[in-house]
Parts: structure tokens; sequence; C-alpha cells
């Protein structure tokens, strides 16, 4: 009996890591699913990503950014989310089983906190979540039954 595919969320879908993710679901053979992407500011790369994954959603952090995209060539059954609250609201959804958090810098943080809260695991390629709130982050991930799980390019 076959498992049902892993649904996981990209933070940082178009940088180096995000892009390897993606190689990775693709590779996969259906047992990871990406069901969401975020990137800052880069759109276009961003919507190329979409059209391949055809994910339920996609965020752009920088909401400027975001609003001035032409976004109509986004699939259909893909939602646009501006801003961090966007990021975090696919990290913690209830369908996400892993978020990969490659979001470098502070930036970061605010969707791997919001994965940690929401007991995901959470493959976190990203350093300064741990240097900035590791004891925080830890205890949280503990109490709510979230897995850490160390990445890396």
């Amino acid at each position: 009996m076959s498992r049902p595919p892993r649904n996981i969320v990209v933070l940082g879908s178009t940088g180096s890591i995000g892009s390897s993710t993606l190689e990775v679901a693709a590779a996969s053979e259906g047992r990871l699913r990406v069901i969401g992407l975020s990137a800052n500011r880069s759109c276009q790369r961003l919507l190329e990503q979409a059209r391949r994954v055809r994910p339920h959603w996609v965020a752009v952090t920088d909401e400027q950014s975001g609003r001035q995209f032409d976004w109509s060539d986004l699939p259909k059954d893909t939602q646009l989310l501006l801003g961090s609250e966007g990021m975090e609201r696919m990290a913690a959804h209830n369908e996400v089983d892993v978020v990969v958090a490659s979001i470098v810098g502070s930036a970061g943080l605010a969707g791997a906190w919001a994965a940690v809260q929401a007991g995901k695991t959470l493959a976190l390629a990203n350093k300064e979540t741990l240097v900035m709130a590791g004891p925080l982050v830890m205890r949280t991930a503990a109490e709510r039954g979230a897995t850490i799980l160390p990445v890396d390019s």
C-alpha cells in the first residue's frame, strides 16, 4: 500500500536551495507535492515555478512588487498571497506536512516560526532563525510536536 504524498511549502523557492527543493520534488515520483511557494520580489521566477508546479498558493512577501506584477498567467487554481502574512498562512496551513525554510537572514524567521507553532516538520536552511531565537524555537517545537531538520545546499 502506497503512502499519500507529503505536501510541502517552499519558502524562498526562487533561491538556490528553494530551486533545488523543487527539483527534488519533481524527481520524487509523486512522493512530494509542492502546494506552496514564496519569494520576496522575484515575481517572474515565482510565476514560472507556479506554472510548472501548479501549487495551491504563491506568496510574495514584498507587497509592492506583488501588486505591480502581472499575474494573469498564474494558474487559475493558484491563489496569490501578498505580504509575510501570506507566507505564514501557507506555512501553518493544515494541509501542509513539511515547510522548507530557505529565506536568508532575519526575514526567514516569520515563516519558520509559523511552521513550528503549527507543529510542522521544518526543513531549516536558515541559521539566522536559530541564532536569533534558537531556545524559543526549540522549546516551541518540543511543545507543539514540530520536527526541525537541518538543510544545507
